[in-house]
């Protein structure tokens, strides 16, 4: 009897250290190595771009001819797009062109001709004098225009005496002028205000999304607006916005949040935002947080880095990282928690699994960042450690 009860401790003895062995290398394939890495707290949002933009309407009906397309950044005073009247006749833009051309590839080496130029200069100089003498009042503008007579009679007389080229010249001058005047009376040359980036899109939203009304915003409102943004290309409409110049140094996002989301936004703290089909992370600030309705809130970021396509977009999908953790890598599913304490089990050279201590710094629901409570024989880089460890601590 007692032969038989030895030999069953006997045999339970080796079905333990065997079970034990079994399970040790069962699952020896199921380990991982300790790294160095990173996690971030981070939530996905609907984003809503806030430009400071100038609005320049059109001065009237017609088409128009850009000189600066959209997306480029000019200086304040630069020549920006060429507005022509409804019924203007573009023939003579090209006529005058082609009268451009013929007179710059003129032979100018000629009898006169230099005379003439230097007349035609004091004449001009005359007629502007003339034209202030009369809105002066003044008694000199008689005489003045008894002196332009003068010099267009001396022009005439050295034009009949000199060479045939010397009237043709004449003559495209006097085409040109014509021509000019034409185009000068039926188009403006729009200059820019301000220095900036050029845009002719337009979605409509101009007066919602702008600096003055971002701590104003409305969810429901946001979620109704229709962000489908048109570029103008020829046809404008007097009284009516054509082209904006958008400030390409400051711009905002503005955040449709849950409450949850609002919590982790904290005022003056700074975030990374990573947009939709774009490479790279921008970098923002966050400068108010507000409620937007009864369940939703509103956040506003402003953006420290460039968007490139900011200027002609209103409504963008981001995600936004609140924070950053570095620090010892690990599943979530390796930390157990033994006789009250967080920790890994360690696994070296196949042996018995070793528990090791470590707190839990952050997590994304699938990976954590860990920092081990002994410094000395704790957990460190490249240990290898059970992914799944509760299978080990139920033995």
């Amino acid at each position: 009897m007692k032969r038989l009860a030895k030999i069953v401790v006997i045999l339970l003895v080796i079905v333990y250290i065997g079970k034990v062995g079994v399970t040790t290398f069962a699952h020896k394939n199921k380990t991982t190595v300790v790294t160095y890495g990173s996690i971030s707290i981070a939530f996905n949002a609907q984003g809503y771009v806030i430009k400071n933009e100038m609005l320049i309407n059109a001065p009237f009906d017609g088409k128009i001819k850009k000189l600066v397309q959209s997306g480029e950044k000019i200086s304040k005073g630069t020549p920006i797009v060429e507005v022509y009247s409804a019924d203007f006749d573009e023939e003579k833009l090209h006529q005058l062109e082609e009268i451009d051309r013929k007179l710059k590839n003129q032979d100018t080496n000629i009898p006169f001709y230099s005379d003439i130029q230097k007349l035609d200069n004091i004449i001009k100089k005359e007629e502007q004098n003339y034209q202030n003498a009369i809105q002066q009042g003044s008694p000199n503008a008689d005489k003045i225009q008894k002196r332009i007579e003068d010099l267009k009679a001396k022009k005439e007389e050295i034009l009949s005496k000199g060479p045939i080229i010397l009237q043709k010249i004449e003559s495209l001058k006097e085409q040109k002028e014509y021509l000019k005047k034409y185009v000068e009376k039926n188009m403006i040359t729009v200059n820019s205000p301000e220095s900036g980036i050029v845009s002719y899109y337009f979605d409509g939203n101009e007066s919602i999304l702008n600096e003055r009304n971002m701590f104003n915003l409305n969810p429901t409102q946001l979620e109704n607006l229709n962000f489908q943004s048109k570029e103008i290309s020829t046809e404008v409409k007097g009284d009516y916005p054509f082209v904006k110049i958008v400030d390409n140094l400051e711009w905002y996002l503005a955040l449709v949040l849950n409450e949850k989301q609002q919590d982790l936004l904290k005022e003056d703290s700074n975030v990374k935002i990573l947009i939709d089909n774009y490479g790279g992370e921008l970098r923002g600030k966050v400068i108010k947080t507000y409620k937007g309705d009864d369940k939703l809130y509103i956040g506003i970021i402003e953006m420290i880095d460039e968007y490139p396509d900011f200027y002609k977009t209103s409504k963008i999908n981001v995600k936004v990282k609140v924070k950053e953790y570095n620090g010892l890598k690990i599943p979530l599913s390796s930390i157990v928690q033994k006789e009250g304490k967080k920790g890994v089990f360690v696994i070296k050279n196949g042996k018995v699994p070793t528990f090791k201590e470590v707190v839990i710094k952050a997590t994304d629901g699938k990976y954590a960042i860990v920092e081990s409570v002994d410094k000395t024989s704790g957990l460190k880089v490249y240990d290898e450690i059970a992914v799944n460890g509760e299978d080990y601590l139920s033995k």
